[in-house]
């Protein structure tokens, strides 16, 4: 048995090696692997969040979210559709305002006052607030170009 390794895909060059054993059967009784996820992943340009865990997905689209602050100021950076939007501010060097990061206070709360978002994740907004566009942020994925209000924890109560 052997494993496959991508050395370099654009040359279509593979290596073969000791493989681990595996429950997997691809065609008739022989067992295949590849070496490891991490390895053929990175051959692909694909990164690692850290170095203990390492998820390889494909790229969702990617929205402008601009983040509107109770001074006024604004911010715009880029998030995925599988991002959510307080992460893509954090990465983005924006910082906001947060707690539980579930959905289960409202620490985190904006107002949309544009586009949509996927937060069904959430369990502490009523529908009322949610119909009047308030969102949580720590549990908000963009589905397109969205403008929130920051800082709203206050208008909930």
């Amino acid at each position: 048995m052997s494993t496959i390794s991508i050395i370099n895909p654009s040359s279509g060059l593979i290596k073969s090696g000791p493989s681990i054993k595996s429950n997997c059967s691809v065609i008739g009784t022989k067992s295949y692997s590849l070496a490891s996820a991490k390895s053929v992943s990175r051959s692909f340009g694909l990164k690692s969040r850290n170095s203990s865990s390492f998820r390889a997905s494909a790229m969702a689209a990617a929205y402008k979210v601009k983040l509107i602050g109770p001074d006024g100021e604004e911010q715009e950076f880029e998030a995925h559709g599988d991002e959510y939007i307080l992460d893509a501010a954090e990465n983005a060097g924006i910082d906001l305002p947060y707690s539980c990061r579930a959905g289960s206070c409202c620490t985190c709360a904006g107002h949309l006052v544009s586009g949509e978002v996927d937060q069904s994740e959430g369990s502490f907004l009523i529908d009322d607030q949610m119909e009047k566009g308030y969102i949580l942020t720590c549990i908000s994925y963009p589905k397109s170009d969205c403008v929130v209000y920051t800082h709203k924890e206050e208008d909930l109560h």
